[in-house]
């Protein structure tokens, strides 16, 4: 990863749809539409992240 591949402060995410800790698949867009969407990332447990 590059810092051209970097999103700016104020920059919206680009679509993506993740599966939920229920197994549901949910995508970006449809978040939205309910309200506001905060995204948290973390390295996966048990690595050295």
């Amino acid at each position: 990863m590059t810092s051209s591949d970097l999103l700016a402060v104020g920059t919206r995410a680009p679509e993506f749809v993740a599966v939920d800790h229920e197994g549901v698949a949910r995508s970006l867009s449809d978040l939205l539409e309910r309200g506001h969407v905060a995204l948290f990332f973390y390295p996966g447990n048990n690595t050295p992240g």
